[in-house]
């Protein structure tokens, strides 16, 4: 327990802890929101509505892994170990971002018109998210703010953007919009909370500025990113193709009642990134300190990770049906055993996060790009054979089946990676041997 203690004490676990905090009541504060206003709205839409707006943005997240260009982990590190050159690097990787948004925005925008298949309702909800695209680009502040650890302050920025568009979301409803003007108020929300980023990065520090962009920066960025460019690709597919082929194969309002659940279910995913962003740096100095503290401090962190996806999934998973009947309404009673299901996913989205970060930090971003490419290819393999069969049910299966394969299976199958493995095996034993590991800490 002492070394624990002291462990935990040191400064920069103390401010890593207050890191996760702010990030953490951020979350909670944005369910909130979604249980009084996001709830509302998707009564008020219904599933085929929610369908429309859900498909839509399912593609949008499918194309977006081309703005990120996998910079965020590469950056983020880089600012880390390199304090006196963020001004370049946040404005090299701007530079990238906003060109890699410019195109593929102008590619989804056009999409309507070249793919058959798109509603005119559809159509229009596409071509406004298609904004969305240049997030990646604008949100670089975020970057900068979470690695010094200044999380209250990317709090404050989206809560507060999150309560503008919630008034606005309110007010849409009252007046009985469409679908459309609800995918311009997450125009709005999103323009609001960059612009606000930006006004706290350059107060608290950050010098950024155009001359700053280096050639030589973009190129090396790239020559890290690129594998975990692709590797976001993989992730998002095996994320978001199950609304696009539940679509395709079961139609709009099948999407709107999947949708539900799984928003219910990925609403905590930002639990283990929030996480990681707080962990990293005390991470990093145990890995230049100390190999057996590293190693000790990896284990805690698969640990707590696991531990905390059972203490979300267990009781959701118990009382799906009643969440679903309470969030939105007999309409989407169909969603309840698909809840029940998409929960687990979860605990490998945790450990995965956790281990995504071990891979960046140790230069292992090329069995990354493997690990998610294989439960991509799982995933729409399993959906091509559950979807038919058992529709959302089936979907939510292929989803936690494939997170398993790609975030904890094929670790075991890489010689350098299997040490992670086992550790992820141990975490996922945590409801077995959680008492002797209290004792033991």
């Amino acid at each position: 327990m002492g070394q624990m203690t002291d462990a935990v004490a040191r400064p920069g676990w103390r401010r890593a802890a207050s890191n996760f905090g702010w990030l953490v009541a951020e979350r909670g504060i944005r369910f909130v929101f979604g249980a009084l206003v996001g709830f509302w709205v998707a009564r008020y839409l219904g599933p085929t509505g929610l369908g429309i707006l859900s498909y839509c943005l399912a593609l949008v997240t499918l194309v977006g892994f081309v703005p990120a260009l996998g910079l965020d982990a590469v950056v983020k590190r880089e600012v880390l170990n390199r304090p006196a050159a963020a001004g370049e690097l946040l404005a090299s990787a701007c530079v990238l971002r906003l060109v890699a948004g410019a195109l593929t925005c102008g590619a989804l925008w056009l999409a309507p018109t070249w793919v058959r298949g798109f509603t005119p309702e559809e159509a229009d909800v596409c071509r406004v998210l298609a904004l969305l695209l240049f997030q990646p680009a604008l949100a670089l502040p975020e970057v900068w703010l979470q690695a010094e650890l200044r999380a209250k302050q990317v709090v404050l920025v989206q809560l507060a953007a999150l309560t503008v568009a919630s008034a606005a979301r309110i007010g849409l409803v009252l007046r009985g919009a469409t679908v459309v003007a609800f995918a311009w108020v997450l125009i709005g929300e999103m323009g609001l909370g960059m612009a606000t980023l930006w006004i706290f990065a350059r107060r608290g520090g950050l010098k950024w500025s155009p001359r700053l962009v280096r050639l030589a920066a973009m190129r090396r960025l790239m020559a890290e990113a690129w594998p975990l460019m692709f590797a976001s690709l993989a992730i998002v597919v095996y994320m978001k193709i199950d609304e696009v082929m539940l679509r395709q194969m079961s139609g709009t309002t099948a999407v709107g009642i999947y949708a539900a659940a799984a928003r219910l279910s990925e609403v905590w995913y930002c639990l283990p990134t929030a996480l990681a962003s707080s962990v990293l740096p005390g991470l990093l100095r145990a890995r230049r300190d100390s190999p057996a503290e590293y190693e000790w401090a990896q284990q805690r962190y698969y640990d707590g990770s696991a531990a905390a996806a059972y203490l979300l999934s267990v009781p959701v998973a118990l009382a799906a049906p009643w969440i679903v009947k309470l969030a939105y309404g007999v309409a989407f009673a169909e969603a309840g055993p698909i809840l029940a299901v998409h929960i687990w996913s979860s605990i490998f989205v945790f450990l995965g996060v956790a281990r995504g970060q071990w891979l960046v930090n140790e230069g292992h971003q090329a069995f990354y790009l493997v690990a998610t490419l294989c439960g991509a290819v799982a995933n729409i393999g399993l959906n091509l054979l559950l979807i038919p069969r058992w529709g959302g049910v089936g979907a939510a299966w292929a989803t936690v089946v494939s997170y398993g394969i790609a975030a904890w299976g094929a670790s075991y199958f890489h010689p350098r990676v299997r040490a992670t493995a086992v550790m992820q095996t141990r975490a996922l034993l945590i409801p077995l041997r959680g008492w002797r590991y209290l004792r033991r800490s």
